[in-house]
């Protein structure tokens, strides 16, 4: 079991499980035996790790029911774990979360803190895969106080909790605790901390530096899926980059390596990927008059968009992310082939509303505003969700995002100030007045009611430590010496509705 676990930290994906077979095989099978169960879930770990799902599920299954037998509660734990997360990925989430969750209370009852970091990391990457973001990332969180003491590398953690951030759209906080991942990258697998750190730099537009984050992480990425997980990355960046053919290379590259049930939610995000830079490219072909050309990326975005419904069909019972992926995935189809319907990207920016992923609601109301400009629509009309998508990217320092948003504005005269922008009471809420996070609005209002940052952390069910950060940056952007400062911004222009959070202690 030893060999095995050094097989797959060392990125021998290939041969690795063969090391946890050749254990079950010396653990023989009659009388049960500790050393049984332990072999059986190990098995069932790297199949796993492996996605190989459906077998794991057996072999785990099997580990728990000797384990339980002859009370070996470590291979238990691990068979749990194990079990929560085949189950999340087969379909079965409720189920999983349960089996996870329990998992956490016998680690912790047990005193096996590498088995509750385990259990945590992949509570985490559950709750995240099911769309439960902010309940992810605050147990990620309480995690990381819970672990602290251990001394332990939390890099997947910590992963997990930025990734979460950063789908939610608080980037700020994201910034912070990604700083501090990649300056602490010890561990035997950095390249997610790298490629998390990628993303935000992409979105903000620090292009070269998240080059540079990207290529190291190639150096770590072994399993064909991680690759083609990596390659989604590559590909975003290039087609920020407006670096189309290299988009395109990656998305087939990519695809080429996840045809698997499994992997059916990256085959999908690859896929909206690939049809987004056929658009692009579609759109050249057109501009050039070279109808050749336009009909071999019409015909390849048929290809994708194919590939798309299909995986979209397979992850729907395992993630609702799927429904965002492929809306936007139907939306660029309809780009590629030159029509303008704004009702399609109108479409996708709601399901990504409902999913909770602001920055990804954003670049669909930015296509909404052009399909809008391009159908003819009324200045007035098209301006809407500009200015919904500016409001959201401006909050993030989504760069060039609000760079294509003001482009377009400028190009057909749209506003993307509201009408009423001066009168700050018909504003939603504090975050949109003055230009604050959700999360900082929150604890802006918690400050304006006198409470302290230990008050505030227990309220939020957030470190003291993150609630004092917090506090920090709504000072700097506020321009507030003090918190007192603050406080009286915050009654001075809170809607009557904002005066008294949704919450209480």
């Amino acid at each position: 079991m030893s060999l095995g676990r050094y097989l797959h930290r060392s990125g021998r994906a290939d041969i690795f499980l063969d090391a946890f077979a050749r254990a079950v095989e010396l653990a023989p099978a009659q009388p049960p035996s500790p050393e049984r169960a332990q072999a059986l879930a190990a098995l069932a770990n790297g199949l796993m790790l492996a996605w190989r799902h459906d077998e794991s599920l057996a072999v785990c299954e099997e580990a728990l029911a000797i384990a339980r037998a002859v009370g070996e509660r470590g291979a238990e734990v691990t068979a749990r774990t194990v079990l929560g997360v085949d189950l999340a990925y087969l379909g079965r989430g409720d189920e999983g979360l349960a089996q996870l969750r329990l998992a956490l209370q016998l680690a912790e009852d047990n005193g096996d803190q590498m088995a509750l970091e385990r259990a945590y990391v992949d509570l985490t990457d559950v709750l995240m895969m099911l769309g439960r973001l902010t309940e992810s990332t605050r147990l990620a969180e309480a995690a990381l106080e819970v672990l602290r003491p251990y001394g332990m590398d939390h890099s997947t953690l910590v992963a997990n909790r930025i990734e979460a951030l950063l789908a939610m759209g608080e980037w700020d906080e994201a910034d912070s605790l990604s700083r501090a991942a990649v300056r602490a990258i010890t561990a035997n697998y950095p390249h997610m901390s790298l490629l998390i750190r990628a993303v935000l730099e992409l979105g903000r537009g620090d292009f070269g530096e998240a080059r540079a984050h990207v290529e190291a992480a190639r150096a770590t990425v072994h399993s064909d899926r991680d690759v083609a997980v990596y390659d989604g990355f590559v590909a975003e960046l290039a087609l920020w980059e407006r670096r189309w053919t290299d988009a395109d290379e990656a998305v087939r590259d990519g695809l080429a390596r996840v045809r698997s049930r499994e992997t059916a939610q990256i085959r999908l995000r690859l896929c909206a990927q690939g049809l987004r830079t056929q658009a692009e490219l579609a759109g050249l072909a057109r501009a050039r008059r070279d109808g050749g050309a336009a009909r071999d990326r019409l015909g390849r975005a048929g290809e994708l968009v194919a590939v798309a419904r299909g995986a979209a069909a397979e992850a729907a019972t395992v993630t609702p992310n799927a429904a965002g992926w492929l809306a936007l995935a139907e939306a660029e189809y309809v780009r590629a082939q030159g029509e303008s319907r704004p009702a399609a990207w109108s479409e996708a920016a709601a399901t990504w509303d409902r999913l909770e992923r602001p920055p990804l609601a954003a670049y669909c109301r930015w296509r909404q505003a052009e399909a809008l400009v391009a159908a003819g629509a009324s200045r007035t009309e098209a301006s809407g969700p500009l200015r919904q998508a500016h409001a959201v990217a401006a909050r993030i320092g989504a760069k060039p995002l609000v760079g294509q948003l003001e482009l377009l504005a400028q190009r057909a005269r749209l506003e993307l100030a509201s009408p009423d922008a001066g009168s700050p009471d018909q504003k939603q809420g504090l975050d949109e007045i003055l230009g604050l996070t959700p999360r900082e609005a929150e604890v802006l209002a918690l400050v304006a009611r006198g409470y302290t940052n230990r008050e505030i952390a227990a309220a939020l069910v957030i470190s003291v430590r993150t609630a004092g950060v917090h506090v920090s940056h709504i000072m700097r952007k506020l321009g507030a010496p003090n918190r007192l400062e603050a406080a009286a911004i915050a009654h001075r222009f809170s809607p009557p509705h904002a005066r008294q959070p949704a919450f209480d202690v």
